[in-house]
């Protein structure tokens, strides 16, 4: 692509105008942009113009703060870093003088909001493919291993060949059916249901042994009393409305090895009484049985 388009004078018209009545033009080649791939090229030619007066280029930068926010698989898939990337945004257009601190407020306050909608959601429903997660592809009925997922990208447990045009054994990728696991050399597709993974009349089970968090790589919390305390600080943090004390806490609690018994809830009023925790307020997560 890239050696076609070098032997092809590729035009673009920007509106360098200073007001509606008056524009110049100016014609762009691959010879201006020599130093720059491909990528950034088409890049450069769908970046915002830089003649855009004030009025236009709120509206445009407002519209991706909008998309962004409204993105629910970014928001489900990583609540911490939706919250963060649209603050992110929402500062810059205030740098710029796009916005005042009082809509800059404003849109921080929504993006609260829609990170405890999504604690909200994620608390009342079964567990979720994170792809900052490393996890065991395990199959149910016998336990056997048949390889891992890192960061997205899957590999076989067995050392046979992929095939030297592949640097993986497959990925994941996400599309409006949800979550999906495509094999590179037999192009095969399983799909993922929660934790779960179906192909060829299989079913395999996603145990996380690994996730980063801000940065860091964590292993799955496995201490019970550890595992209590950040309950309980999650739960003041979540009363107060303390989201930066709460946000530190919740990756880890849902990357732990426990989880809220499913019976008592872990409701004070029945969970001392709950023969399926002991009394704890939570259980081990069920891993399938057999060798890894």
């Amino acid at each position: 692509m890239q050696i076609i388009l070098a032997n092809i004078h590729v035009y673009r018209w920007l509106l360098l105008a200073e007001s509606s009545r008056t524009a110049t033009v100016r014609r762009l080649t691959l010879a201006h942009l020599s130093r720059l791939d491909y990528c950034t090229y088409i890049q450069y030619l769908y970046s915002e113009p830089r003649s855009m007066n004030f009025d236009q280029a709120k509206t445009l930068r407002l519209q991706r703060w909008r998309a962004t926010l409204d993105d629910q698989d970014f928001r489900m898939q990583n609540p911490e870093g939706h919250r963060e990337t649209l603050q992110e945004m929402a500062a810059t257009l205030r740098d710029e003088g796009l916005i005042d601190r009082l809509e800059q407020f404003d849109m921080n306050e929504m993006a609260n909001a829609a990170y405890w909608h999504a604690v909200e959601e994620l608390q009342n429903s079964p567990g979720h493919y994170r792809g900052a997660s490393t996890y065991d592809v395990v199959q149910i009925d016998n336990g056997n291993l048949l390889g891992t997922i890192s960061r997205s990208i899957f590999n076989f447990e067995s050392d046979e060949p992929r095939g030297a045009s592949f640097a993986y054994d497959g990925k994941v990728y996400s599309d409006a059916d949800g979550m999906r696991l495509t094999l590179s050399l037999s192009r095969k597709i399983g799909r993922i249901s929660g934790l779960v993974l179906e192909m060829n009349g299989r079913r395999y089970q996603l145990v996380e042994t690994e996730r980063m968090i801000a940065g860091v790589t964590h292993r799955p919390l496995s201490d019970a009393d550890a595992y209590r305390a950040l309950i309980d600080a999650a739960q003041v943090a979540k009363e107060e409305r303390n989201l930066r004390a709460f946000e530190k806490v919740r990756p880890h609690i849902e990357s732990a090895a426990f989880c809220i018994c499913p019976d008592c809830l872990d409701n004070f009023s029945a969970r001392d009484d709950c023969s399926t925790c002991a009394g704890k307020g939570f259980v081990t997560k069920l891993a399938p049985a057999g060798p890894r």
